[in-house]
């Protein structure tokens, strides 16, 4: 069915006890919003309609309001997003579903774009939209016994819990007007106490009701889309190629400097880059505490060197590190561990890591190979990207034990796929030299180094 914009916030003659209400900012809009609404209609299968509502863009974060896109724009691009569900092409959902022999209940709903928030100039909140789609509906409507339902994140709910942005009042209002549809945030717990006597009608969905491959874009956010905008990352896993086209012709090729007056992506490497510089001083510290450190060599393959570089840039470096090695292409690894990769042999497991670290260790005079091996990404929206964010860490370390001379330690990193290929860079280094620190903790060798 093809997408309808409307300006009220429902359709006219709306049966709105089968419409599911979605309040989004579409900053810019995603897939992700399209999954939320998806996880929804397969807990509800009575639900027959779907009602977006676009915000006007007036956050009370002043930051987001900075980057917020014309309204325009906005409207534009939710309806590629929604138009997009209609085609065989250009949509990365469609494709996934195909794959695992699906049909998206999106696709057999009615779709509905509310841009009614436009016609107000100033910050429309959740409890404000409740009560506008009642106003829409009319008096006629007993709120009493039914209540509109709306999707929210879990992120959402828990803010309900500060009385300075929801009221006591406010949460006693939205109990009596709507039942809240709760998409659970990867690694985020849902509060389910307000204030006393007071319990929102509230029901959790189950991400287990979408396919595994859809169940990962509930990492996606507006958020991640503008940080992938601002550094010029590939934006098929984010959007539909419409939206793509559309959203490029706005920003006329200059992205990072149209997107906003200072890039989001910028500010979180920062953050990262400042993570990474504590944890490297850390470690730095634990070995000079010791009177004879162990020579450390590092082994890097989607960190690009992050790791080992990240303690050399710190003054004394030479007592520990031994030295360091990117093996970023395949042939690369082949090399070192001195064979061909099987046809079917995954380049990024658990045992290939080892293997690589085992062959360092052996090559050099370390006591201790710290070895990554991950995808960076980006997500280039096509099934081969489905191990996007993932890294192994191996810590290869010398035993004294003659029948097992050396001892390994592995761990597995999962990061959001969906964040850009710099940002994943730093988290794998992070994570590794958090590993080498509790090992640190832990390595008392009794033989001199």
């Amino acid at each position: 069915m093809t997408p309808r914009i409307i300006e009220s916030p429902c359709p006219e003659n709306a049966d709105y006890q089968n419409t599911l209400f979605v309040p989004i900012t579409g900053n810019p809009a995603g897939y992700h919003h399209l999954v939320l609404a998806e996880l929804a209609l397969r807990q509800r299968p009575e639900l027959s309609r779907v009602v977006y509502l676009l915000s006007n863009g007036h956050h009370p974060d002043p930051f987001k309001r900075s980057v917020t896109l014309p309204k325009d724009i906005r409207l534009q691009l939710m309806q590629d997003l929604l138009a997009s569900l209609l085609q065989s092409y250009g949509n990365r959902l469609n494709v996934i579903a195909d794959h695992v022999g699906e049909i998206l209940r999106l696709r057999q709903v009615e779709l509905f774009v509310s841009s009614s928030e436009f016609k107000r100039d100033h910050q429309v909140r959740l409890l404000d939209n409740v009560k506008n789609i009642w106003t829409a509906l009319g008096s006629d409507s007993d709120y009493k016994s039914q209540r509109i339902q709306v999707l929210v994140g879990s992120d959402l709910i828990n803010r309900m819990r500060d009385p300075q942005i929801f009221s006591e009042a406010d949460l006693q209002e939205m109990s009596n007007l709507a039942e809240l549809l709760v998409v659970p945030r990867p690694g985020e717990r849902i509060v389910d106490t307000f204030a006393e006597g007071l319990s929102l009608k509230q029901k959790i969905l189950d991400p287990d009701l979408l396919p595994i491959a859809l169940q990962s874009y509930l990492n996606l956010s507006s958020t991640i889309i503008r940080r992938a905008l601002s550094c010029g990352q590939q934006l098929p896993a984010y959007l539909p190629d419409k939206a793509i086209e559309h959203l490029e012709e706005h920003l006329g090729g200059s992205v990072s400097k149209k997107i906003a007056e200072v890039s989001e992506w910028e500010v979180k490497i920062q953050e990262l880059e400042r993570d990474l510089l504590e944890i490297s001083r850390k470690v730095s510290r634990q070995l000079f505490e010791r009177k004879n450190p162990p020579k450390i060599y590092f082994l890097e393959t989607s960190a690009g060197g992050r790791i080992a570089g990240s303690l050399i840039g710190l003054p004394g470096s030479s007592k520990f590190v031994l030295g360091s090695q990117v093996a970023y292409a395949n042939s690369i690894k082949e090399q070192l561990i001195g064979r061909f990769l099987g046809h079917h042999e995954s380049s990024l497991s658990e045992e290939l890591t080892k293997e690589m670290a085992l062959a360092a260790m052996r090559n050099t005079e370390a006591n201790m190979v710290l070895a990554e091996n991950g995808m960076a990404g980006p997500p280039d929206g096509t099934l081969r990207s489905n191990k996007n964010g993932v890294c192994h860490l191996v810590l290869v370390k010398k035993s004294e034990m003659t029948e097992q001379p050396y001892e390994t330690i592995h761990e597995v990193v999962q990061e959001n796929p969906f964040f850009t290929k710099q940002e994943h860079q730093i988290r794998f280094a992070i994570s590794a030299l958090e590993l080498l620190s509790r090992q640190l903790v832990l390595y008392h060798p009794s033989i001199s180094h």
